[in-house]
């Protein structure tokens, strides 16, 4: 009563494609019910963000300031933003994200040489 390895034919193997696709467009149709509606917000911000920095601008320009000190507070104001707590955090998670992702990368590089040698 030995054990047999069960047989790799074609079935089997369209089986697991089939499962595979589905466990996948199953993931992808969660994840874009989870996360459409952060991106529309994130859309609709932007758009409102972006319409009033026009205002300002055109503002500004309509009120007699010369380009520099336009810039100047643009800068000042940016430099303001990127120094709270949260945008700082969002910064320093970008950055370990990004060089986790460049050591993998590496890591997945190395690995093609060393085996190609």
């Amino acid at each position: 009563m030995g054990w047999q390895r069960p047989s790799a034919g074609s079935g089997t193997r369209a089986a697991r494609l089939a499962g595979a696709g589905l466990i996948t467009v199953i993931s992808s149709v969660g994840a874009l019910y989870l996360l459409l509606p952060l991106a529309t917000r994130a859309f609709v911000r932007v758009l409102t963000l972006t319409v009033n920095a026009c205002v300002w601008v055109a503002a500004a320009l309509s009120s007699g300031a010369d380009p520099w000190s336009i810039l100047l507070t643009i800068g000042r104001v940016t430099g303001e933003a990127l120094a709270t707590r949260e945008a700082s955090g969002i910064l320093l998670g970008l950055s370990v994200i990004g060089a986790l992702a460049f050591y993998w990368f590496q890591r997945l590089l190395g690995s093609d040489e060393e085996s190609s040698r």
